[in-house]
């Protein structure tokens, strides 16, 4: 049932983005209507061999054209768990081009054949962006993780990333 909602709401905010027709848009994000400050952004990639699924689904506001807070929420099944990760970071464009990121997250695992998880991660994420152009960006982060304990998938005490994003 909980799946079922998450499906309908990922459709939902892809619907909305999708359905508009902006002018102007920050990277990978599209404005709900043509004057909203809120922006939105959605994908799934297809259920794989193991009935993995990974989705990630996004809202942002955008306060003037240099600044801007987002929701983030990325859901990953795996055959023996699920990480949910849920992510506050707010984006400062210091060029046309060019930003950083500031902010905090929660990840967690659910086990799906009753053993303990490991308690929720709590992370503060600090990094740089680049609009490489309107359909392609890049993003280097650092992730410090503030619970004491490493035990769990991705429980690194820090961890550096590098990320790009293409937009079909």
């Amino acid at each position: 049932m909980i799946t079922l909602i998450r499906i309908a709401f990922i459709f939902f905010i892809v619907a909305i983005g999708k359905c508009q027709t902006p002018e102007k848009t920050l990277q990978g994000v599209e404005p709900l209507t043509e004057n909203s400050n809120f922006n939105t952004s959605a994908y799934s990639y297809p259920v794989f061999m193991d009935n993995e699924m990974h989705s990630e689904f996004l809202i942002g506001y955008e306060f003037d054209e240099k600044f801007m807070v987002e929701l983030q929420n990325y859901y990953d099944t795996y055959r023996t768990f699920d990480v949910q990760k849920v992510s506050m970071r707010l984006k400062n464009y210091v060029s046309d081009r060019l930003y950083f990121v500031n902010g905090a997250a929660m990840e967690r695992e659910l086990d799906k054949h009753g053993a303990n998880a490991p308690k929720p991660r709590f992370i503060m994420t600090n990094g740089v962006g680049y609009d490489i152009n309107k359909n392609v960006m890049m993003e280097v982060n650092h992730d410090l993780n503030f619970n004491k304990s490493n035990i769990g998938t991705y429980g690194m005490p820090s961890l550096l990333s590098i990320k790009s994003k293409i937009k079909f």
